[in-house]
C-alpha cells in the first residue's frame, strides 16, 4: 500500500521542498493550499511525480478536517504547513501590529495559525493510528520562542503552535505517532539551501527511530 503525505498551507518554499523530499522516499504527495494552481508549475519544476493538488483555506477548520478525513485510509504523514504573513501589492513584506488588526483578521490569523492546525492534528492522529502508526509534523518558527509586537498574530500562532506540538508529543507516542516541530528561526526564500535544509530536518524528524523521537529541531 502507497504511504500518503498530505500537506496543508503548501507553497513554493518549505512546502514544496519538504514534499519533494518525501516524493523522493516513494510517499504518493497531496498538496493542499488556498490557490492549487500556482503550485502545479513549482511541482512539476521540483520533479514531483505522484502529486494531487486540494484546495482548502486554513482560515476554515472544518474543510481542513473534512480534507484530512478524505485521505485517512492511506494517511501515515500530515505536515501542516499553514501560516500568516501579510504582503504589499509590490509583494514586501508587512509588519501587523495590534492596531493594525481587525475583529475579522484576528479571527482568520488565529484559525491559520492554530486552530486549523489543532483540527488537523486531531483528525490525522486517529487516521494515522488506525494505519499503524506515522508522523505530524508542524512548522513552527522562531517568532514563538521570541515574539515580536510587529507580527502579533503570527507570535502568538507559533508560539501556540510549539506548545500544543511539545504538549502533544508524548500522548501522540504511546499512540505509535511522531508529533513534531521544526522551528525555522531564519527568513527561508524559496528554492534555496535553507528550503532544502528544512525538508531534510523534517525527513529525519519522520525517519527517526521511536525509541530516539524528538518532539523539535530548531533550525537557524
Amino acid at each position: 500500500m502507497t504511504k500518503t503525505f498530505l500537506q496543508i498551507g503548501s507553497g513554493p518554499g518549505i512546502g514544496l521542498a519538504t514534499a519533494e523530499r518525501f516524493a523522493r522516499e516513494g510517499y504518493r504527495i497531496v498538496v493542499a493550499s488556498r490557490n492549487p494552481a500556482r503550485l502545479r508549475a513549482h511541482a512539476e519544476a521540483a520533479g514531483i511525480g505522484d502529486i494531487a493538488f486540494e484546495t482548502v483555506d486554513a482560515a476554515d477548520p472544518f474543510s481542513v478536517a473534512a480534507l484530512v478525513q478524505r485521505y485517512r485510509e492511506r494517511l501515515t504523514v500530515l505536515h501542516y504547513n499553514a501560516g500568516v504573513l501579510h504582503y504589499s501589492a509590490d509583494g514586501e513584506l508587512q509588519t501587523r501590529t495590534l492596531e493594525d488588526e481587525t475583529v475579522a483578521s484576528l479571527v482568520s490569523d488565529v484559525h491559520v495559525n492554530i486552530t486549523s492546525a489543532l483540527a488537523a492534528i486531531g483528525a490525522a492522529g486517529e487516521a494515522i493510528e488506525h494505519n499503524g502508526g506515522g508522523s505530524i509534523l508542524v512548522t513552527g518558527g522562531g517568532l514563538g520562542i521570541q515574539p515580536s509586537p510587529q507580527f502579533l498574530t503570527l507570535s502568538t500562532g507559533k508560539a501556540g503552535l510549539r506548545a500544543a506540538a511539545l504538549a502533544l508529543f508524548e500522548p501522540m507516542q504511546a499512540r505509535g505517532i511522531h508529533l513534531a516541530a521544526v522551528t525555522v528561526s531564519t527568513l527561508v526564500s524559496p528554492d534555496s539551501v535553507h528550503t532544502r535544509a528544512v525538508a531534510d530536518a523534517f525527513w529525519q524528524l519522520h525517519a527517526e527511530p521511536q525509541d530516539a523521537w524528538t518532539p523539535e529541531i530548531v533550525y537557524g
